[in-house]
């Protein structure tokens, strides 16, 4: 929850990736409320309080992915509603060339990211097929998997675009980037 609220403020494609990984944890906990908190909350070093919020937020995550029948797999509807915010803002980008440079970088990665769809037809956009890859990729290391050096350079040049990305949305949340 904590690293949630910073990552949400600071990055939203990294928010969108932590939330992955939390989805995928509390899978791995079989959705069991008491083996999270003995497992997970009970080693955070925070005060009662703020365990109870913690507590509070996995219950209210697991309760989510309980309603929307995705106990095994799929993504919770809030991140799939804000992957679709960050795409409308991405192909607002396109469509206004307003940051000449966000273009180009996009420009270096649409064929790559058109080559993914083909791989992940139901995707819905670019924003969710580069988010699925980078998220893949990360998955691919923690289980320490061979990854070839061309796969490397494809997702270190997604996450240059998904970086570039996260930083105009988070400047258009504050204020600081319009398109007026």
């Amino acid at each position: 929850m904590l690293v949630a609220k910073q990552k949400r403020k600071e990055n939203i494609v990294e928010y969108i990736l932590y939330l992955y990984q939390v989805e995928d944890l509390i899978r791995a906990f079989k959705l069991d409320m008491n083996q999270i908190e003995q497992r997970l909350v009970s080693s955070y070093k925070a005060d009662d309080k703020t365990k109870a919020a913690i507590t509070d937020w996995y219950a209210n995550l697991i309760l989510m992915m309980e309603r929307e029948q995705i106990r095994e797999k799929g993504h919770l509807q809030f991140l799939k509603n804000l992957i679709s915010d960050v795409n409308e803002f991405h192909l607002k980008l396109m469509e206004t060339k307003k940051e000449p440079a966000y273009v180009q970088t996009f420009q270096t990665v649409a064929g790559l990211i058109r080559e993914l769809s083909q791989k992940n037809p139901t995707a819905q956009s670019d924003v969710e097929i580069g988010i699925t890859a980078v998220y893949g990729f990360l998955l691919l290391r923690m289980q320490k998997k061979e990854i070839s050096l061309d796969t490397t350079e494809a997702i270190q040049r997604i996450s240059k675009w998904m970086g570039e990305l996260s930083k105009l949305y988070r400047d258009f949340e504050n204020d600081e980037f319009s398109f007026g």
